[in-house]
């Protein structure tokens, strides 16, 4: 497929908000799986559990934080192998595809996000993943790809960055009505702690006519 200069250009600006952007958006993600649950329930998962994969998670988190990217995957591959089916594999895998998006390696994100899909039966950790494919196919310039991806959930616990995301792609594919319509769903879906709001906003300035 070829694509124009525009196109390209779009392409690598996703690109390098995904390289800039995508790691803190799932570590923040990560850090804060115990709020998403609730202290309680939270706790109540962890014995349900058990101490090995928490403890990995927690070793690959605070490896995460500290950039020491070698260690993240050593944990988060006996987290993977060990504990397949937790809730803490699955946001495990889904930190570990952030750190190949940074790295660059498309390829072996696209796998870590697949195997979140075929692996875990939790709906937040799977979105997710369903949004780290749409986003990756943007980078291919497989534009109907990503929007076929993004329609097959209907409706999702992270509505704000479906839309974001549908919004890039509509923007690349020209439709700029399209793109303004999504990203102001985006805007007022977004928690205004959102620290997406100013990228959002930037997005739809340059879609408004």
């Amino acid at each position: 497929m070829e694509f124009s200069t525009t196109d390209q250009e779009e392409i690598e600006t996703l690109k390098k908000w995904w390289r800039e952007n995508g790691t803190s958006t799932v570590v923040g993600i990560v850090i804060g799986l115990a709020a998403l649950f609730g202290w309680q329930g939270w706790n109540q998962y962890q014995e349900q559990q058990g101490v090995g994969a928490s403890r990995y998670f927690e070793q690959m988190q605070s490896a995460v934080i500290r950039k020491d990217h070698e260690k993240a995957k050593q944990y988060g591959g006996s987290l993977l192998e060990d504990y397949p089916g937790s809730v803490y594999a699955a946001h495990g895998a889904l930190a570990l595809a952030a750190l190949e998006v940074e790295k660059g390696d498309f390829a072996a994100a696209r796998v870590r996000f697949q195997w979140v899909l075929e692996n875990s039966s939790h709906d937040a950790p799977m979105q997710l993943a369903q949004l780290g494919i749409a986003r990756l196919y943007l980078d291919e310039g497989e534009i109907d790809s990503a929007l076929m991806r993004l329609a097959s959930l209907p409706e999702t616990i992270y509505p704000s960055q479906f839309s974001e995301v549908r919004g890039d792609a509509l923007r690349m594919k020209g439709d700029l009505s399209g793109a303004q319509l999504a990203y102001t769903e985006a805007m007022q879906m977004a928690d205004r702690s959102d620290q997406r709001r100013e990228l959002l906003e930037m997005k739809l300035a340059e879609v408004t006519p």
